[in-house]
């Protein structure tokens, strides 16, 4: 492993191969080693150096030694980013203090001892090194510089030595260079850490080491924004450490100021800007992993501003280290959730490129390569396909990043005057207009006018001077979000006729302003989905739940939608309980797929759980109207669920497949004949999930694919399900079958209906004459489809899993868990059991997956059924922008329908050539 990914391992193996056996073993590569424990080692060492000279040597191998155990522990241990580089930072702290005691060594028998000569009387002078930077927040990279700030109690003269007497500042001075030399002087054996003093009071002019007094009255009267930012980190690393902490004490309210002022967070922006434009003009802008756009330097960037915010009424967030703060911030509402959760994973990834990036050569390497070669290279060793996949998730982080910094850089300090002249109806709105065509939009006198109305209310009933202020001070994020949508016209056009329809705009201008994170979300609803819009127009009080910390985090376990509903019951409209439930979950799931890159799958699957949870609920009303009818009956009803719901396959608006089955034998009240009863239960369930309410519909049932179809009884028993389906259903039937999966009822009696159906779906045989019928079936909707349907076509879902179902039939016998109705797990089993080979699996996967997530999308704005594209090419490129599609949505489908149709021909005819074979 260490050969493979580094040159610069490679090296200090080759020169030292003992350290190869000490790594094996000796050394702890399961978590990072403390700094009291490296710096005892290097004491020992030292003790037996005679001079100077020696001590730098013994201090470089015990570097290349403790580089390599770090270097295992990352590229071999996968040790997490965090441990790693606190490990780092533990080695340059100890070689730090290792370094001050054998300079201290070196030069004090020739000058004495530092004393303060102050009023306090003569006592013993100290002197601390603070790092800042990387090293400051334990943050360090295998070829990091170390950036030093060297203090010093107070002036005054060291006691006298082999060469006189010397001011504590000439003293302090020769004992920064020897610290220096000690650190990075390079001999045969390399250096220990590169420093960097430029970061002192007044820079490389101005002395190494300084007084605390004149350090902190430069602060205070000449320091400049940047180097504000830069003693975020400071942080004592050798010496003494409470000489340390009372700088940082002292220079807290430079650092941390109670009010922070307008024109300093510009000057620190155009610091920045500065910074960028120098990587753009280098042509760097998508490849720099510190500098560049959506780069380290940007989430450093942003936290550290919030930091100087905000860490004067918060001391929480006063820490030096990156992930401490963004955590931090996190926690006191001052980053949102997402923003939070969005700024860790990215931080963490863009560290280990940037550690492998420089592990390779031990250099201060931040580009990635640029060659095709070097790049599929580099991404293999982090364990990528190729350079495309790492480059196409290092953008998609990149522009995370970038949002939530440039959101923070449009809704803070003077930025925001420009919204009043906008706003005003009186004013010509010059600048303003300037600024909303900055922002993309395309008729921005229009859209100015939109936003007057969304700020004054209509002529008729205009707003009162509350809903004014609230709708200004939400404007900024409100912008700030439609800027990010393809077409901000049309969606502020959108977002006017939703707030048309509140009877108090001011209430959802209340929760924008005070939570802008909401505000990308609304606005991201209202650019992707009429269907979600329409649940908050219902129900606006849906909408403030994601304003809690977590919520779009994980999806949400069957049990907590079960104690959420318990809950919704117990309000003071139960009736509305698996209403506002299957809303807000399906709100949540939405803004899961939009925001957390949950994937179609996950969609599905929670979709498909919340169906089964509601669906649940509604059997449980259906069986007491039941009962308050006829009387109480135990056990003996199941709910089959068949289609997208048996197979965890549902979308944003899909009916509800079903097939009730009871027990006939079932004891029943005098009288009472079972058919009957549970006929009403399965009759109830549907009119109660069908019903147009005040709170909206639950689900569309579909029950045709029972036993006899639309000609049978609603419910059957099971005996007469096993007759049907051994002597009368179709071939097609029984494939419609084989995704059944019992979603509700009693629990023993679904076991005992679901072996029912798996016998009657992938245990009995398949002639000739049912594949001439399915086949038949499947031209039917291949030809009487739409030209850009996703479902019917050729090469299409249906027909997809029309081969995935044939080849279960052909090898259930053989590979155990393929008598299920997901075609993810199908995929699965049948790679591992050898029918599919991978490069078949993973085309097929992705068609299926792509068809999905268009269907989806599709499906999200409306809210209906529907698997057709959009035929207007404007319409299909808005599509593939929602999606993340950079080709041609409709170029793209025939291509991977060409593959399905491939796949099917090809499994048709070999399950035709098997019935022969066996035959």
């Amino acid at each position: 492993t260490i050969f493979g990914q580094s040159h610069f391992l490679t090296d200090i193996v080759c020169r030292h191969p003992a350290y190869m056996m000490w790594l094996w073993n000796d050394a702890e590569l399961g978590e990072a080693r403390s700094c009291g424990a490296m710096l005892a080692e290097l004491r020992e060492g030292m003790a037996g150096c005679g001079d100077f000279d020696a001590c730098r040597q013994w201090l470089r191998r015990f570097k290349q030694r403790e580089i390599l155990r770090i270097g295992a522990r990352d590229l071999y241990a996968h040790g997490a980013i965090p441990s790693v580089t606190l490990d780092l930072s533990n080695l340059a702290d100890a070689a730090l203090q290792a370094s001050l005691e054998c300079a201290h060594g070196h030069i004090a028998p020739r000058y004495g001892e530092p004393r303060e000569q102050g009023p306090g009387g003569d006592k013993p002078a100290a002197f601390v090194i603070l790092a800042m930077g990387k090293l400051g927040g334990r943050e360090l990279n295998f070829s990091s510089d170390i950036d030093l700030l060297f203090v010093f109690s107070d002036d005054g003269e060291t006691t006298g030595g082999g060469s006189g007497s010397v001011s504590n500042t000439e003293y302090y001075q020769k004992l920064g260079e020897f610290i220096i030399k000690a650190m990075s002087g390079v001999t045969a054996e390399g250096n220990v850490f590169r420093v960097d003093m430029r970061l002192r009071p007044h820079g490389r002019m101005a002395p190494l080491a300084v007084s605390m007094d004149n350090a902190i009255f430069y602060y205070e009267n000449q320091g400049r924004s940047w180097e504000r930012q830069a003693l975020l980190k400071a942080r004592p690393v050798a010496g003494d450490h409470f000489t340390g902490l009372r700088f940082i004490e002292h220079t807290r309210p430079f650092v941390f100021p109670r009010y922070f002022d307008d024109e300093t967070l510009e000057e620190i922006r155009k610091t920045k800007a500065q910074m960028e434009a120098e990587v753009e003009r280098k042509g760097k802008t998508g490849t720099e992993v510190k500098l560049g756009h959506g780069g380290i330097r940007d989430i450093e960037f942003t936290v550290q501003v919030l930091q100087m915010l905000n860490g004067g009424r918060i001391p929480e967030v006063r820490t030096p280290n990156t992930l401490e703060a963004i955590q931090q911030l996190g926690m006191h509402g001052v980053l949102r959730p997402l923003e939070a959760d969005t700024l860790t994973r990215n931080y963490t990834f863009l560290r280990k490129v940037e550690h492998r990036l420089q592990i390779e050569g031990s250099q201060q390497v931040h580009a990635l390569p640029e060659k095709p070669a070097e790049l599929d290279a580099f991404a293999r060793r982090l364990g990528y396909a190729s350079g495309e996949s790492f480059m196409t998730e290092y953008r998609h982080r990149a522009g995370l990043t970038r949002e939530v910094l440039e959101r923070f850089l449009a809704a803070k300090g003077s930025g925001k005057l420009w919204i009043m002249d906008l706003l005003n109806p009186n004013s010509e709105g010059g600048d303003a207009l300037e600024k909303l065509a900055a922002l993309g939009f395309a008729h921005t006198e229009k859209s100015r006018g939109e936003l007057i109305l969304l700020y004054q209310g209509p002529e008729d009933a205009p707003h009162t001077l509350h809903t004014r202020q609230a709708f200004a001070a939400a404007a900024p994020a409100i912008l700030d979000a439609l800027s990010a949508c393809r077409d901000p016209d049309g969606v502020i056009l959108r977002f006017g006729r939703l707030t048309a329809k509140l009877k108090a705009p001011s209430a959802m201008y209340e929760l924008l302003k005070d939570n802008p994170e909401l505000a990308r979300y609304l606005i991201a609803l209202l650019a992707n989905s009429e269907y979600l819009s329409d649940m908050i127009i219902r129900d606006p009080g849906l909408f403030e739940t994601f304003g809690y910390s977590g919520v779009l985090d994980q999806p949400a376990e069957r049990e907590h939608l079960e104690t959420q509903l318990e809950s919704l019951l117990g309000a003071y409209d139960p009736a509305a309980a698996p209403y506002r439930l299957r809303d807000g979950e399906t709100l949540r799931v939405g803004m899961r797929d939009l925001f957390a890159d949950v994937g179609v799958t996950g969609v599905c699957r929670e979709l498909t759980v919340l169906a089964e949870v509601v669906l649940a609920h509604m059997l449980e009303n259906a069986r007491k109207a039941a009962a308050s009818r006829f009387g109480e009956v135990e056990g003996g009803f199941a709910v089959l669920g068949l289609g997208k719901m048996g197979g965890y396959e549902m979308g944003y608006g899909s009916d509800l497949d079903l097939v009730f089955v009871y027990d006939g034998a079932a004891s029943m009240p005098d009288g009472v004949d079972a058919g009957e009863y549970f006929a009403a239960v399965a009759s109830h369930l549907t009119r109660s999930l069908n019903a147009h309410t005040p709170y909206g519909q639950l689900y569309e049932i579909d029950a045709r694919l029972r036993p006899d179809g639309r000609r049978g009884l609603l419910a059957v028993s099971l005996r007469r399900f096993r007759e049907y389906y051994a002597e009368e259903a179709q071939a097609w039937e029984r494939l419609a079958l084989m995704k059944g999966r019992p979603v509700a009822g009693d629990p023993g009696f679904t076991e005992t209906v679901a072996a029912a159906a798996r016998e009657a779906a992938f245990h009995r045989p398949m002639t000739d004459a049912d594949l001439d019928n399915i086949e038949a079936i499947r031209r039917r909707l291949a030809e009487s489809a739409d030209a850009l349907d996703l479902k019917k076509r050729e090469g299409g879902i249906a027909e997809l899993e029309f081969a995935l179902r044939l080849l279960q039939l052909q090898h259930c016998e053989r590979i155990e868990g393929l008598e299920r109705g997901d075609v993810a797990g199908v995929l699965d089993r049948l790679e591992e059991g050898g029918v599919l080979p991978e490069a078949r699996v993973s085309e097929t996967r992705g068609a299926y997956t792509l068809f999905r997530r268009i269907e989806n999308r599709i499906r999200m704005m409306h809210g209906r059924p529907g698997s057709v594209l959009p035929g207007d090419p404007e319409a299909q490129t808005d599509l593939a922008h929602r999606l993340g599609i950079e080709e041609d949505p409709a170029d793209l489908v025939a291509d991977q329908q060409r593959k399905v149709h491939e796949l099917y021909e090809s499994v048709l005819k070999g399950f035709r050539e098997s019935l022969r074979s066996r035959g």
